[in-house]
C-alpha cells in the first residue's frame, strides 16, 4: 500500500506593516539589496546571514557604482568620498547639483564652441 505524501509546508509570509512601507539597502556580506520593512532596525540577509544595520529614520542616503569593480554602493547623503568593501576604490560622491553642473560643462554645443575659440585665437 503507498505511503500518503505529505503536503508541501506554506512558507512563511513576510511581516509587512499596515501601509506596506518598505525600504532598501545593500548588504554588508554579500552586496546584495535587501528589502525590509519600515521601523526595522536591522536586517538578516537571506544569502548569507549577514546582519547589516539600518540607518536611523530620516538619515537620506544615496547611491553610486563602484568605479573599480562596478558594486553598487550606498552612502549617507552629503559624503564627499566613499571607499568600496569590494575592492577598496575610493569614490568620489557628487550631489546631484555637481553632477548637473558638470554635465551642462561637458555639453556638445559648449565643448564645440570653446574649440572654436581655441581655433580663433592661434
Amino acid at each position: 500500500m503507498p505511503v500518503p505524501l505529505a503536503p508541501y509546508p506554506t512558507p512563511p509570509v513576510p511581516f509587512t506593516p499596515p501601509n506596506g512601507a518598505q525600504s532598501q539597502l545593500v548588504c554588508t556580506g554579500c552586496r546584495n539589496l535587501l528589502m525590509y520593512p519600515a521601523g526595522a532596525t536591522s536586517v538578516c540577509c537571506a544569502v548569507c546571514s549577514t546582519v547589516t544595520a539600518v540607518p536611523a529614520p530620516g538619515t537620506e542616503m544615496a547611491q553610486l557604482v563602484c568605479g573599480g569593480c562596478h558594486t553598487l554602493l550606498m552612502y549617507i547623503r552629503g559624503a564627499t568620498s566613499v571607499q568600496c568593501s569590494c575592492c577598496h576604490t575610493v569614490n568620489l560622491a557628487m550631489e546631484a547639483q555637481q553632477l548637473m553642473f558638470l554635465k551642462i560643462l561637458r555639453s556638445p554645443m559648449k565643448a564645440a564652441s570653446e574649440k572654436d575659440a581655441l581655433s580663433a585665437h592661434v
